[in-house]
């Protein structure tokens, strides 16, 4: 059990030092996302009711464009260096290769939520009911998505027009994940939906899992072919 946790913790850290060295990964995220969220409070005009009231939904929309942004380099790295086939070689399970890669996804996923939605708040002067229950939906937003984004990554590595087709495949399956996450940053910014906020926190963890596991099992399939 230390070994496999040790092997995951170097995977991770690896993957940290070389987006940390890039330095491009994060910034260039945070700008897509800000872009954006301008751009949609452009478009809706001067009713600043129907931006607040459309804003959970924007926010997690945005984002998950961003994400799969930064989902789509996650072997990208290891395909430029010619490492991909290094790394399968070596004696290490696929499941700390999948690990590995999808937690240290979900850090990049997170930083960047954790930076944008406080900027968010403090810019529309938001009241938010739960820090906590903000930071646990960062959290179990970004787990499924991550997971999910990891897999659907290593299936369409070598595949021509990566970049088309990783969107057109992750977007259908987190249609649930986005009304859960939508819903519940409208109850933690406005107090809305407060009757169905746990039904949806069910939902969430649930679906979470449900990704986790297929990814996880469905993951050495993918990364043999």
């Amino acid at each position: 059990m230390q070994s496999f946790l040790r092997k995951t913790v170097i995977l991770v850290w690896k993957d940290l030092l070389i987006d940390l060295r890039r330095r491009d990964n994060i910034p260039s995220m945070l700008l897509f996302l800000t872009m954006n969220l301008l751009i949609f409070q452009f478009a809706i005009g001067e009713d600043t009711r129907i931006f607040m009231i459309t804003l959970p939904g924007i926010i997690w929309v945005v984002f998950f464009f961003t994400g799969v942004l930064g989902l789509g380099k996650s072997f990208l790295q290891e395909l430029e260096s010619d490492c991909l086939g290094g790394l399968l070689s070596s004696p290490v399970e696929r499941s700390v290769l999948f690990l590995g890669k999808m937690l240290a996804n979900t850090l990049f996923l997170m930083i960047t939520l954790l930076i944008f939605i406080p900027l968010v708040i403090i810019l529309f002067g938001i009241e938010l009911r739960s820090w906590y229950g903000l930071f646990s939906l960062v959290f179990f937003g970004t787990v499924g998505l991550s997971s999910l984004g990891t897999l659907l990554s290593a299936l369409t590595i070598s595949v021509k027009g990566k970049e088309l087709l990783l969107p057109v495949l992750i977007f259908p399956l987190m249609i649930p994940g986005l009304l859960c996450v939508v819903n519940l940053t409208d109850f933690l910014f406005f107090g809305e939906n407060q009757e169905e906020a746990w039904s949806w926190w069910k939902l969430l963890i649930g679906f979470d899992v449900i990704l986790f596991t297929v990814s996880l099992l469905g993951f050495e399939f993918v990364i043999e072919d």
